[in-house]
């Protein structure tokens, strides 16, 4: 390992010496007049290079370039488009661009590991950019994917949110931020309300199993929440944002609200850009728990993120991800204090080499630690519980790009180390080696196919094997074909394995289970995109995924959980989406998702929301003064289920939940250039449940923000 450490400082500090020249040279001419058009923006998101054109609409970058290469060019007033220059011209670059505004093609990574447009992306991926983040109004990445078709948020009475998508429990979807899995988790998932929105760029999901890249978790599909913004000019931002629920205002005003504080600042200094985002949320009282009253909730998130361009072929990246939470709750039987802090640190290095080679290494720290304190009304100390997780690892990854293919392979070593009050001898330990690669091919610019495996080797306990296929034809200009099969597997976790743990508040005792085996998964994705036009599209996507060896709680004596594999689970459905941009003030979309999830003995799956819609409507005022949005969600009748602690089994129940609809508004006001007003009314018609949720109401907020420096690259 040492040898191998050595070795790959010595080459990048040989690679890291070296100088290179070369340029693009271009003209951006307009396509009804033909006149060239000055202060056209051209980026190539991939080097993190650009230009921009002068008064005669040329530009020149001089660079090294690595070919192929993506071009996204913009101009306000223009439609912005993405452009492939698959190797060097021999000549001026001429480029048109037309008087018309639309949403360019998104440059995704999740679904390959490697940038590329989601357009041409054989494996279905969904993007949440961040103007749907910013008019969605949410607070958090929870309170984001809630609003969307076929995504359902429940809380559980131990604290934190179970996310399910498509049906599928949370603990099946891997989440990532910027690429990478997130340490510590509650109950086995990531609390998604710790994540803040104001701090994200934009969010991807990939739908269908992709262990075959990520490993562990990425049974059902992966979320990557990515917060890199590419930024490199001189900002300072800050915003402020107040909010109460209707139930608090009326019992006692104004104080017991939340409130919310964020502020960016970026700084380049030559070659080095400094960029540092701090997020702090204050919640005076909390219901989303009807049997705790969680009061005094503060979450504090600070990022920072350096990059520092060493030559045009060498780039060193280094990240900081820090969080803190803290929050008192209080029943008749049990008072509750929880402290939770993480910090993630990562330190990369890129290198590109000629004809399409880059060789990426990172390495990662995690370190993650749950405070749990139960005392009893009168002061009575009941229980003292710590948990900390410490994460190691060390990634390599090698692209080669051409005109036609691509390839990807990479290899990791994973050390964990988890300490609790709750497990058996107090300490476990966790190795993994693993090595993955995938080969993309092209032909004939109609089909587009994609070949992925991954072997995970977890010591002497288990040796998982994922592979993937993947496939795009473009059956005409409007139509294109997309379908996937892949296999992905979810290791047992230290908590379901060692876990031994008494909950006086509920009164049962909660044992692990060391000979679990990993849960399996065997899924397809099928569908087609259908576009009338750059501002009309359809989507259609079906999925089908086979469980097994899933792990399901039960009641192994009177008082007693644990867990066990159960046998099968068949997870299945559609979704169907249409984007309309009727023009650049007023856009339109709509997805439609139905669930169909199965256990062996074909009852419904837990949790399962059969069939749900969501929609948002985008319209500008005033020469975009004024900006509104309105989303909604409907959800059909179905019959919930409730976890019987006594039989270890979900009940139905025996009433239906009514059909019924969430509403959300955002209005932004823009006061000056730069200070921006928002107004935003969650739950319009204050729908409630009791019993199942949502338990919060109708609620509103008030938010102000403003970029105090701004200054775009010229």
């Amino acid at each position: 390992m040492k040898k191998i450490f050595i070795s790959n400082i010595i080459s990048i500090l040989l690679i890291a010496g070296q100088n290179y020249d070369d340029q693009l040279t271009g003209i951006i001419l307009d396509s009804q007049s033909g006149s060239p058009i000055p202060e056209v923006n051209i980026f190539i998101p991939n080097q993190q290079i650009g230009a921009t054109t002068n008064q005669d609409g040329v530009f020149t970058i001089e660079s090294e370039l690595v070919f192929p290469i993506y071009l996204q060019i913009s101009h306000i007033g223009y439609q912005s488009i993405n452009q492939v220059i698959d190797a060097k011209p021999n000549e001026k670059l001429m480029i048109y661009l037309a008087q018309m505004a639309i949403e360019m093609d998104e440059l995704v990574v999740t679904a390959t590991r490697s940038s590329r447009f989601r357009s041409e992306t054989p494996i279905a991926t969904e993007v949440i950019s961040r103007k749907d983040i910013v008019n969605s109004g949410s607070r958090n990445v929870a309170e984001l994917l809630s609003q969307r078709a076929g995504v359902s948020l429940q809380t559980s009475v131990a604290g934190g949110s179970i996310l399910n998508v498509l049906g599928m429990d949370s603990r099946y979807i891997l989440i990532l931020i910027d690429g990478q899995p997130i340490t510590g988790k509650f109950n086995n998932r990531v609390s998604l309300d710790q994540i803040l929105t104001d701090q994200l760029s934009r969010v991807e999901i990939v739908k269908g199993p992709s262990s075959s890249l990520y490993g562990s978790e990425a049974m059902g599909g992966v979320i990557n929440i990515i917060t890199d913004k590419n930024k490199k000019s001189p900002e300072i931002n800050v915003s402020s944002r107040y909010g109460n629920t209707q139930n608090n205002f009326n019992d006692s005003g104004l104080k017991n609200g939340s409130s919310n504080f964020g502020l960016n600042l970026v700084q380049p200094l030559n070659d080095l850009v400094f960029d540092i985002q701090i997020g702090v949320e204050q919640i005076q009282k909390d219901k989303s728990v009807q049997e705790l009253d969680i009061d005094q909730v503060q979450k504090i998130t600070a990022l920072g993120n350096i990059n520092w361009k060493l030559n045009n072929r060498n780039k060193i990246n280094f990240k900081s991800n820090f969080y803190d939470q803290t929050d008192n709750g209080s029943s008749k039987l049990m008072n509750t204090n929880t402290e939770i802090d993480r910090l993630n640190m990562s330190l990369s290095h890129e290198t590109s080499f000629q004809k399409g080679w880059n060789i990426n290494q990172t390495f990662l720290s995690n370190n993650y630690s749950r405070n749990y304190v139960q005392k009893r009304p009168w002061g009575e100390l009941e229980s003292d519980d710590l948990t900390s997780e410490d994460h190691l690892e060390y990634e390599i990854l090698l692209n080669k790009k051409s005109q036609t293919d691509e390839l990807n392979a990479g290899f990791e070593i994973y050390r964990a180390n988890y300490s609790s009050d709750r497990i058996n001898s107090g300490k476990q330990e966790i190795n993994s080696k693993s090595l993955f690669g995938q080969y993309d091919i092209k032909i004939q610019n109609k089909l587009n196919m994609i070949f992925g495996v991954r072997f995970d080797d977890y010591s002497d306990e288990y040796r998982v094997l994922s592979p993937r296929l993947g496939l795009m034809y473009k059956i005409s200009e409007q139509w294109k074909f997309r379908t996937s099969w892949g296999q992905g597997f979810r290791a047992p976790s230290f908590l379901e394995k060692y876990i031994d743990w008494n909950n006086i508040q509920f009164n049962y005792l909660i044992e692990g289970n060391p000979d679990l085996k990993p849960e399996r998964s065997n899924g397809i994705t099928a569908g087609f995109d259908y576009s009338l036009s750059l501002n009309n599209q359809f989507n259609f996507v079906y999925y089908y995924t086979d469980f097994e060896n899933l792990i399901q709680d039960y009641t192994k004596g009177k008082g007693v959980l644990s867990y066990q594999n159960i046998y099968a689970a068949i997870f299945s459905g559609f979704e169907v989406s249409h984007l309309w941009r009727l023009s650049e003030r007023l856009e339109y979309k709509w997805t439609l998702n139905w669930s169909n999830n199965r256990d062996e003995k074909d009852n419904p799956i837990p949790n399962t929301i059969p069939f749900s819609v969501s929609s948002y409507l985008n319209f500008n005022f005033i020469n975009n003064l004024i900006k509104s949005s309105v989303s909604g969600k409907w959800v059909a009748p179905y019959k919930p289920q409730e976890f019987d602690i006594k039989t270890g089994a979900y009940i139905s129940s025996n009433e239906k939940i009514n059909g019924y609809a969430i509403i959300n508004i955002r209005t932004t006001m823009k006061i000056k250039e730069s200070i921006n007003l928002s107004l935003v009314l969650d739950n319009v018609g204050n729908y409630t449940n009791d019993n199942f949720g949502p338990f919060i109401g109708r609620a509103a907020y008030l938010e102000l923000s403003t970029a105090l420096i701004k200054k775009d690259m010229k």
